[in-house]
């Protein structure tokens, strides 16, 4: 195409409204002087923001935050000061009706030759970016901003970003804290050889069973709680809270505790499931609640409850000691990690708070007692 046949409508007009992303042009003060159909269809922003002072308007109306806005701009103004001839820059928007996507806007210069005079749709706008007569051939006239939905990317990115770190976490806990019940283990079975005391393999067996219990809890925080299946039953528990009592393989007890079990109803529940669960509340107050607590298991209309009379804990630290790795007392930091996944994989939710005795309560709201 010759200058004389783009007259009527810029090169670079042609060219943006020709593609299928959604495309502008901006003029060298960073006005909006022509934007193509398919941005108008995405964003359904009105004339007034599609060709106001970009990116002033579109964060006075709300559709970028501040520091977005920000980042857009500072993108632009090196385009357009002849500093950069390729930025890209990866945007969140709020659109005209309510939803948000994710972009990555090109931006390329435009320089005086790439530019054609004349009045197109955008009607007089258009004159002081197309002054072919007046600009250099090389002179940056304005910038050309190609905008691309990548939404679905950066969602995969970001799925595979905390799929990374839940790995990251695992190896760390399984090469660490399996380290100490394996040693247990070799203990037992050297002395064993050396004194033939056939006794000393019931302390190696139980650490044995501690190892199984943290491969199969690692196993279930591997797993996102909807690709854990559940099988749903009535589940007795009380019977399923003194197993886990007396079980030894949620960790040792406190010579002192007492169990009381405030059963009302069985509650329809994966049984192994929810005994890991109940299992690690039971481990949380015999690390934390003292050397006598008394701990509460029970199911109301509000859930299932596990509640000690020890020291509790701070309202701030309750968001912190359900992630993965995070312990106050230096211990594996997956035991209310296990609960949470636990909760959702039943569609329940785990609420951290204060018992009433003003101890520790975990409850996994969602649960409730069957009729």
């Amino acid at each position: 195409m010759n200058r004389e046949e783009g007259r009527d409508l810029g090169y670079s007009e042609a060219i943006v409204a020709a593609l299928g992303d959604g495309a502008y042009v901006l003029d060298a003060d960073r006005n909006r002087v022509f934007v193509n159909d398919r941005l108008r269809e995405v964003t359904a922003f009105d004339d007034e923001v599609l060709h106001g002072k970009h990116p002033e308007r579109v964060v006075d109306e709300g559709y970028w935050d501040e520091a977005t806005g920000e980042r857009f701009r500072a993108a632009a103004e090196r385009v357009l000061a002849g500093d950069s001839d390729d930025e890209r820059v990866q945007l969140t928007t709020r659109l005209g009706d309510g939803s948000t996507v994710t972009t990555e806007t090109r931006l390329t210069p435009l320089t005086g030759d790439a530019v054609g005079s004349g009045e197109g749709d955008d009607g007089p706008a258009r004159d002081d970016l197309a002054r072919d007569d007046l600009a250099r051939d090389d002179e940056v006239v304005g910038a050309v901003g190609v905008i691309r939905d990548v939404t679905e990317r950066v969602e995969r990115e970001r799925e595979l970003a905390r799929l990374n770190e839940r790995l990251e976490r695992l190896a760390g806990f399984l090469s660490h804290d399996l380290k100490n019940p394996l040693s247990v283990a070799k203990g037992y079975l050297d002395v064993t050889r050396e004194t033939e005391d056939l006794s000393r393999l019931d302390r190696a067996d139980d650490a044995l069973d501690r190892i199984d219990t943290l491969i199969d809890e690692a196993l279930v925080m591997a797993r996102e709680p909807a690709s854990i299946e559940v099988d749903r039953a009535p589940v007795d528990l009380d019977a399923l809270a003194t197993d886990c009592w007396e079980s030894g393989d949620v960790g040792e007890r406190p010579a002192g505790a007492t169990l009381v079990v405030e059963e009302h109803g069985p509650v329809a529940a994966d049984r192994d499931l929810l005994r890991r669960a109940i299992g690690n509340l039971l481990g949380n107050a015999f690390d934390h609640a003292g050397d006598a607590p008394t701990v509460r298991v029970g199911v109301d209309d509000s859930g299932i409850y596990v509640a000690d009379d020890g020291p509790g804990l701070p309202p701030d630290e309750h968001d912190a000691v359900t992630e993965f790795g995070v312990s106050n007392d230096g211990g594996t930091g997956i035991g209310l990690a296990i609960v949470e996944r636990v909760a959702a994989a039943h569609d329940w939710t785990l609420e951290i708070g204060e018992s009433e005795g003003g101890g520790f309560e975990a409850r996994l709201v969602g649960a409730e007692p069957m009729k």
